[in-house]
Order: C-alpha cells, then sequence, then structure tokens
C-alpha cells in the first residue's frame, strides 16, 4: 500500500500585481519548488479611441506547469491555491 504524499502549497502574489508572487511547493515536509514571478495571468487590457481603459479580468496560470505534468496531486494543490488568487489585466501598464 502507498502511503499518502502531504502536499503543502503557498502562494504569496495578490491584487494587483498577483503575478509577482512566490510559489512554494512542500511535499513530505520537504520544499521541492520555490520560485517568484513564476506565474501569468490570463486577463487584458485595451485602451479605446478615446484612451479608455478596458480590463478583462482573468486566471492565474502556473508557468512552470509542464514540470510537473505527471502528478496530478501536486497540480490540483497547487491550483486550489491559484484560483483563489484575484487577478487581473495579465500586464501592468
Amino acid at each position: 500500500m502507498t502511503e499518502k504524499r502531504k502536499i503543502e502549497v503557498s502562494y504569496d502574489g495578490d491584487w494587483p500585481n498577483a503575478c509577482a508572487g512566490q510559489l512554494i511547493i512542500k511535499v513530505d515536509g520537504q520544499i521541492i519548488y520555490a520560485k517568484k514571478f513564476c506565474c501569468s495571468s490570463t486577463g487584458s487590457v485595451s485602451f479605446d479611441d478615446d484612451w479608455n481603459e478596458h480590463v478583462t479580468s482573468g486566471e492565474l496560470r502556473w508557468n512552470d506547469v509542464d514540470d510537473f505534468a505527471d502528478d496530478i496531486e501536486i497540480l490540483r494543490a497547487v491550483y486550489s491555491v491559484l484560483d483563489k488568487v484575484h487577478v487581473c489585466c495579465g500586464g501592468c501598464v
């Protein structure tokens, strides 16, 4: 029988600069990933002809997700944390 791993994820990025946070992943108390500026937003910002800003909120995406593509438990743990972060446009204007 395989023992269940203890996966802990923390992310300290927050609106309005949510992408600038540090993501930390621990498995059984050992840090296996710790990186700042590793996320991006799917949102967008644009301006009309009168320079009125139009911001579309997005989701926070982890740029290194492919490094853990074979580990669904870690992916679920990471996105359970990142999905709670409020992001804005996807680019600091």
